[in-house]
């Protein structure tokens, strides 16, 4: 079987915490990559040091300092690799060993394919917050409708990050692979989904850095006007008050079935306080998202256009994808 030579892609700022465990999973995975290129956001905690270390003791390793979002690190580090097949990750993830295996592999047996999507899961660190998040957001993934590429675990050819523009760099914080993924599906490229390829997700240890991700999340869909709440479109067509948008998401969220069944799986496997907690993550993270959504709305009317128009939209203006 012919060889593939690839480049392993991320960004980075002051992951000291977890830059050894990541350079430790890329060592063990039974499919190396030929390349190594990290773009690191001027950290300050020693992580610059670490993989400067690293890129001395391992040729294949190379270190960029970029200040900017974390898009503007995406789109240098890919603009740097020297190999067409590119392979994506985030820092701070724990890597499958046979990850880049499962990624490269439908590329070599199917010479049409363009995009492999891969597969995460939230990593369980026997907290209740943690099963309380997996059981409210799986991240089984299909390629099914409503599946949207993480760059957390997806291959691409180096031409079709070319062709859809790169990375939108017009986002503050989060939301530009969100945008990259929905790009990817509506120019109908030739994917696979490789669902044994698969990161695990570190999810934040307390219940307010959780539902601070969860505002960031959703200031970034805002700016990028994508994955809409419902409660959005009630405001923005009719004129619903602004100021209830938050809170009714929030009770909205408290009752809806999918919390309902994750209580009931939560009851099933005996994590009593994953049960109790799950209502209160379900709405406070509903509360918080819809709250950044106004707010990455309101700022993305001037400063986004550019990423607004990369998505297809319907006649309303809302996203199709």
């Amino acid at each position: 079987m012919k060889k593939i030579d690839f480049s392993l892609v991320t960004t980075c700022r002051n992951e000291i915490g977890s830059v050894a465990t990541w350079k430790d999973n890329v060592l063990e995975q039974t499919l190396q990559p030929d390349e190594i290129v990290i773009v690191d956001a001027f950290s300050n905690d020693g992580t610059f040091e670490f993989l400067q270390e690293w890129s001395i003791e391992d040729s294949r390793v190379k270190v960029i300092q970029e200040k900017g979002a974390v898009a503007k690190g995406r789109n240098t580090a890919v603009r740097n690799s020297k190999y067409e097949y590119i392979l994506s990750t985030d820092m701070g993830v724990k890597i499958d060993k046979k990850w880049c295996e499962y990624l490269i592999h439908p590329f070599l047996i199917d010479n049409t394919i363009e995009v492999v999507a891969g597969n995460y899961k939230v990593l369980l660190n026997n907290t209740p917050l943690a099963y309380a998040e997996n059981f409210l957001f799986p991240h089984d993934r299909t390629l099914e409708y409503g599946f949207i590429p993480s760059n957390r675990s997806i291959a691409y050819l180096k031409r079709i990050w070319s062709q859809v523009g790169e990375y939108p760099e017009d986002l503050s914080f989060a939301g530009d692979d969100s945008v990259f993924g929905r790009q990817l599906i509506q120019e109908n490229f030739n994917f696979a989904f490789a669902s044994e390829a698969i990161v695990y997700w570190e999810r934040p240890q307390t219940f307010k850095l959780l539902l601070k991700e969860r505002f960031v999340y959703g200031f970034g869909d805002g700016e990028a006007f994508i994955n809409t709440p419902m409660l959005f479109k009630l405001y923005f067509e009719y004129g619903l008050p602004k100021i209830f948008l938050a809170p009714l998401n929030f009770v909205l969220n408290f009752v809806r079935l999918y919390s309902l069944k994750a209580m009931f799986k939560a009851l099933v496997e005996f994590k009593f306080k994953t049960f109790f907690l799950i209502p209160i993550l379900s709405s406070g993270c509903a509360y918080h998202t819809v709250k950044g959504y106004i707010l990455g709305y309101n700022k993305g009317i001037n400063s986004c256009i550019d990423c607004r128009n990369r998505i297809h939209r319907n006649s309303k203006g809302y996203s199709v994808i």
